[in-house]
C-alpha cells in the first residue's frame, strides 16, 4: 500500500510540473508593411492594418508546423483547428478582396531575432498574382531558435505567422 500511495503521489508531481509550463511568449503588436492593405476577419471581430495591435493569438507552430511544400500549402485546415482565422485581404493592386487564412502565432521563448517580437506582414505582388484562378498562395515570417547547448536548434524555422491567400472561396 505505501509503495502504491508513493508511486500516485510522484505520478502527481510529475504531472502537475507539466500543466503548469509555458513555452510560449505571445507577439502583441504587428505591422503591416504596405499601409493601403487590409486585413479583417470574416466574421467581423477585427481589422487591421499599418501598424496594429494583435487581435488573437494562434498556436499552429506546436503542430509540426516546421514543413514547407504542399503540406503548408494545404495546411491552412489544421491552422484553423489551432485558432487561425478566416480572414478577407485587401491589396491595393486589386479591386476584389482576396480571401484567406491568418495564423498570429506566439513565440517560442527560445525563439530569436524580430519575429518574436512583432509581426512584419508582407504580402509581395508576386503571391497575389499566384493566388489568382483559385491557386493558392502562402506567405509568412519565421524565426530561429537559439541553440540551447545540448542540441543544435539553430537550423528550426518556426513561423510567426502565416497568411494563406486565394481569390477564390476555397478556404472552408
Amino acid at each position: 500500500m505505501k509503495k502504491y500511495l508513493l508511486s500516485l503521489f510522484v505520478t502527481l508531481i510529475f504531472f502537475s510540473g507539466c500543466a503548469t509550463t509555458t513555452y510560449t511568449k505571445p507577439i502583441l503588436k504587428g505591422k503591416i508593411s504596405n499601409p493601403e492593405t487590409e486585413i479583417s476577419a470574416r466574421d467581423g471581430s477585427f481589422k487591421i492594418s499599418g501598424e496594429f495591435k494583435s487581435p488573437f493569438q494562434s498556436s499552429v507552430h506546436y503542430h509540426s508546423f516546421n514543413i514547407g511544400g504542399d503540406k503548408l500549402i494545404n495546411g491552412y485546415y489544421r491552422a484553423l483547428e489551432f485558432n487561425a482565422k478566416h480572414v478577407l485581404i485587401k491589396v491595393p493592386s486589386e479591386t476584389k478582396e482576396f480571401y484567406g487564412v491568418l495564423a498570429l502565432d506566439s513565440a517560442d521563448k527560445n525563439g530569436i531575432g524580430p519575429g518574436t517580437k512583432s509581426y512584419k506582414i508582407v504580402i509581395p505582388q508576386a503571391y497575389v498574382q499566384a493566388a489568382k484562378n483559385g491557386k493558392i498562395s502562402v506567405v509568412y515570417e519565421y524565426y530561429h531558435l537559439k541553440n540551447d547547448g545540448l542540441l543544435d536548434t539553430s537550423n528550426i524555422k518556426k513561423y510567426s505567422w502565416i497568411l494563406w491567400l486565394s481569390d477564390k472561396d476555397i478556404f472552408k
